[in-house]
């Protein structure tokens, strides 16, 4: 098969499993920000993509939720919800992908610096706009997920572990 009909495959693949990922839902009754598998979803393309290709499988994600395909968290889409109290969080999906690229070889510090990284784009974003001061932020936007982001990092490193012997 043609390498770039291949990379162009994983690329969409990828987009595909950020945005099954981005249905797996469960809302916090403490925050306006949802626990999501798309971090996961994330996670497990830059560890298993070439870095290019995960950032692209974000970017297209992005741009399929831009344009009104309900790819988003609760089947929603369209420009405003990038523009959404959680639309750093999206927006951080592609540097997300490329800084875990980058780090790949320390897999498990690549896998935190990228969530650190998801964490700081989203927060300050929700802070711009919905007025808030960065404790209250932290406390909607950050300390819920800390759990269970560590628990997509343990379970991303054994998945790709796992397909990578594949």
């Amino acid at each position: 098969m043609n390498t770039k009909v291949k990379s162009l495959i994983y690329c969409s693949l990828g987009a595909c499993m950020i945005a099954i990922g981005a249905q797996l839902t469960i809302v916090l009754p403490i925050s306006v920000v949802p626990i999501t598998m798309q971090t996961l979803s994330v996670y497990i393309i830059a560890c298993l993509l070439e870095r290019k290709q995960a950032v692209l499988a974000c970017l297209i994600y992005l741009l399929l939720g831009a344009v009104g395909l309900p790819v988003f968290a609760g089947f929603s889409g369209g420009i405003f919800a990038l523009a959404a109290p959680t639309g750093g969080y999206l927006a951080a999906l592609p540097i997300m992908a490329l800084v875990i690229g980058k780090m790949l070889k320390r897999k498990v510090l690549a896998l935190i610096v990228g969530t650190v990284v998801c964490y700081t784009f989203g927060t300050i974003w929700f802070m711009f706009s919905m007025q808030m001061a960065l404790l209250p932020a932290l406390t909607l936007c950050v300390f819920p997920f800390l759990i269970g982001d560590t628990l997509k990092i343990i379970l991303t490193c054994l998945i790709t572990k796992r397909i990578r012997k594949l």
